[in-house]
């Protein structure tokens, strides 16, 4: 039966997560080699690395990806002074699924796999037969197969094997080894990590052009710390477990438990705390944290596990069909590591889990108290991961509001549409609407929290600044209602006209620093700071445009004086500064080439004029009053003309904003007290 090398190699399919697997089965075929080798000895593996050159072309660079900070990879080179190709070893290789280091756990495919990535692979290598060094050269690549070049005779003195992985061309793979040599270790020091514990793990040395040193993959085992091996039995076979601590660093975030088959990692790791939420939190031990690795290496999963190496065949749970109904599932196997884990380690997680719910709480009385019905929910509070930051806490939190918020409302559109009333059918919408106003609750704070924000962001802009300087009128009508806006096009949450007064949100047309002559058919381009109509008719299907109320604020800058006006006199009436626009509504020219709006403003009309400034000059207080302006039990200035139906009220941004804070106080005392 003749099976060519291309056969082998056309069944092999990796993926990216594989991108370092033909690294990792020369790596592990050098360790087996030192193991067979006699003698004492050091033992050590070199791993060259070869990066891709760097094209000229700016687009061939993004093409090929190697606008990255690591370039992918070309070649690799593995050194090691194992036993070598010594005529019995040769002959191994030549035989696809060998017997020879069985024992070992190889599978004699490991080349196969290589191939299935790297063009050809050549070998240099110098071994020990009788009293004699021989050195023999080879290349393997799946036209040609294993061809020997060349066997003699060495004048070397101690043996050395040279496996050169030529060409990476697998474009799965490529992009994937865009890795720096750190991440390559850590990879590789995950693979070999049962190598490690059992003390056959010899020196691995990294090297790559442009290093002053070889990157010692020792030093990654340093911050590894064996803590407990335990066993345990399932459907009649056993399972080892070795558990490793390693200190938390910026990147790590999880526990991760890695099956192994013939001692190496197969796959990638899984995240403990998809099977039991404990294992969110790091283990907080003699004030550090730690995350734990654990491997799992069984008889069971050497039998199970895929020529190459790369995964099991072992269902995931019983629900599979395509194995038999009482075999092993990962399913089982996870659940039973987890649950000796957690007697274990319950203790040292609980710590964690207990300091970060205390974080978590006093995040959300202090910063974010939309959801404050959580603060209650243990199941809630166990569910956050540790070390979030806030942006992500409060992003994790909102996922939860709004998950619950959909299953809140989807089940009481459930009871609307089955109509079934009865005791217990009334009991569960009762209980679900009890949800809902907490929901509705929290989601009032949460508004409640931003208009005090926008409060004492109002007060700040009415400091001065250290330079004496005062914010331009503008930055405070642009907290208010932005300029050049009007309620057609800005929605509620965009502005703050509750500032003002809480009525003025429900008016129908707004306009901030807009002409007249936009809002209507009247030809003037006077613009006030904000126009505000409430029922205009003409915007429905009255054509007259007769309006129930009309409304203008003015707004002076901070820090300016009421009484700097033409010849700085104080004797002039507030009046001056509005009385323009509303003369240009009643008695301007219509205009009927603008595109105004058929808005019809008659002396009948309710009309109200607001002027909100710094200051109030006492002389100038006085000359008003005898004007016919009033005090109100606030402190603001009134006057009615009735000739006019005009309301004109002067208030200053102290008085406003007294004003503001003392309509929510009975709000934010309840809520931030």
């Amino acid at each position: 039966m003749d099976l060519p090398v291309e056969y082998y190699v056309s069944q092999i399919d990796l993926s990216p997560s594989d991108a370092f697997l033909p690294l990792f089965e020369t790596v592990v075929n050098a360790v087996i080699s030192l193991q067979q080798t006699n003698g004492k000895f050091e033992k050590k593996i070199e791993i060259h690395i070869e990066r891709e050159d760097e094209p000229d072309n700016k687009e061939e660079k993004i093409k090929t990806n190697l606008l990255d900070d690591y370039k992918p990879i070309k070649s690799i080179k593995v050194i090691d002074n194992g036993e070598g190709f010594s005529p019995a070893n040769l002959k191994s290789y030549q035989t696809a699924y060998t017997r020879k280091n069985i024992n070992f756990g190889c599978k004699g495919v490991g080349r196969f796999t290589i191939l299935a990535a790297f063009e050809k692979i050549e070998i240099e290598s110098i071994y020990v037969e009788g009293d004699k060094y021989k050195e023999i050269q080879l290349d393997f690549d799946q036209a040609n197969e294993v061809l020997v070049k060349n066997l003699c005779d060495s004048e070397a003195n101690q043996r050395k094997t040279i496996v050169s992985l030529k060409n990476l061309y697998n474009k799965t793979l490529k992009d994937a080894t865009a890795k720096s040599i750190d991440q390559i270790a850590e990879e590789l020091m995950s693979h070999c990590l049962i190598f490690y514990l059992c003390n056959n793990l010899p020196e691995i040395e990294f090297h790559e052009s442009g290093q002053d040193k070889p990157y010692l993959l020792s030093e990654k085992f340093e911050s590894l710390k064996k803590d407990r091996e335990r066993e345990f039995k399932l459907g009649g076979e056993s399972f080892n477990c070795y558990i490793t601590k390693s200190e938390r660093t910026k990147n790590r975030k999880n526990h991760y438990s890695h099956y192994c088959a013939n001692s190496r990692v197969v796959g990638g790791g899984k995240n403990l705390a998809t099977i039991n939420s404990l294992f969110m939190y790091p283990l907080l031990d003699s004030g550090n944290d730690y995350f734990l690795d654990v491997y799992v290496v069984s008889n069971y999963l050497d039998k199970k596990v895929f020529n190459a190496r790369n995964g099991f065949s072992i269902p995931h749970d019983k629900r599979s069909q395509l194995f038999e109904p009482d075999c092993i599932t990962f399913d089982e196997i996870d659940q039973r590591l987890v649950d000796i884990l957690a007697q274990e380690y319950s203790g040292y997680a609980k710590d964690t889990q207990a300091k970060n719910i205390i974080r978590v709480k006093r995040y959300i009385t202090e910063h974010a108290p939309q959801y404050s019905r959580f603060l209650n929910r243990p199941e809630i509070l166990n569910s956050i991961p540790a070390n979030l930051s806030e942006d992500k806490l409060d992003e994790f939190l909102h996922k939860l509001a709004f998950k619950e918020k959909q299953k809140i409302d989807k089940k009481i559109k459930e009871f609307i549409e089955k109509q079934e009333i009865n005791e217990a059918s009334i009991s569960e919408v009762k209980s679900e609407l009890a949800e809902k106003n907490a929901l509705d609750k929290d989601s009032l704070a949460d508004y409640m929290s931003r208009r005090k924000a926008i409060i004492e962001i109002f007060k700040k802009f009415l400091e001065a600044d250290q330079n004496g300087d005062y914010r331009l009128e503008k930055h405070l009508h642009n907290l208010i209602f932005p300029m050049g806006f009007n309620g057609d096009y800005l929605d509620y949450h965009n502005h703050n006209l509750w500032l003002l007064d809480e009525r003025f949100t429900t008016y129908h047309f707004v306009g901030s620093n807009t002409p007249i002559c936009q809002m209507t058919t009247k030809g003037s381009d006077e613009r006030p700071d904000i126009t505000m109509f409430n029922n205009p008719i003409s915007f429905g299907s009255n054509p007259l445009g007769q309006l129930q109320a009309m409304v203008i604020f003015e707004f002076k800058r901070p820090g300016e004086v009421a009484y700097n006006m033409p010849k700085n006199s104080f004797q002039w009436d507030f009046e001056f500064l509005i009385k323009d626009y509303f003369n240009e509504f009643i008695y301007g020219q219509d205009n009927r080439n603008q595109k105004g709006r058929q808005v019809i403003v008659e002396k009948s009309t309710p009309k109200f004029g607001y002027i909100v400034v710094d200051f109030i000059p006492p002389k100038l207080k006085e000359y008003n009053i005898d004007q016919g302006y009033k005090v109100t039990p606030f402190g603001t200035l009134f006057k009615p003309k009735p000739e006019l139906n005009l309301h004109i009220e002067v208030i200053t941004f102290e008085q406003l904003i007294k004003a503001v804070e003392d309509r929510h106080a009975p709000f934010f005392d309840k809520l931030f007290s």
